[in-house]
Parts: C-alpha cells; structure tokens; sequence
C-alpha cells in the first residue's frame, strides 16, 4: 500500500503536542501517586507548615493539569481543521 506525500512528510504527532502529553504524565504521576504520600508524612511528623505547602503545591499542580488538558483539548480540535 502506498502512503501520500503528505502522510510522509507530516510526523505523527508535533512536538508541542508530545511536550504538553509529557508534562500531563509527569504532573499526573505526582499528584496521584506521591503528594498524597508527603502530605501524610509531613501530618505525622508534626509539621503543619509543610503540610500546608504541600497542600498548596498540590492545588497549584492540579491547577497546572488542567490548563495542560485544556490547551490539549484546543489543540486538537485546532489539528482537525488543518
């Protein structure tokens, strides 16, 4: 079968999309798999300040996550019109 010059010449999936699904994966993994962890740490060791960080970090992350899914969502509504 053969494929069109276009298929050929256009990769898969651009860079800026690989970045953004990169840094989904990475800010994923730490709030589903690690802040719950430290926040539990820190409230057993008697530190509410550092509690109250991670607290905060982790709103800023999930914050962070969804603005990476939105921009996502755009740019592959964007890509189908292209």
């Amino acid at each position: 079968m053969s494929k069109s010059l276009d298929s050929e010449s256009k990769p898969l999936l651009e860079d800026s999309i690989y970045n953004i699904i990169h840094q989904l994966e990475k800010k994923a993994d730490f709030l589903y798999s690690a802040v719950d962890k430290y926040m539990l740490d820190a409230q057993k060791d008697g530190k509410p300040e550092l509690l109250k960080l991670w607290s905060t970090i982790k709103e800023d992350e999930q914050n962070h996550l969804e603005m990476l899914r939105d921009e996502l969502v755009r740019e592959t509504k964007e890509d189908k019109f292209r």
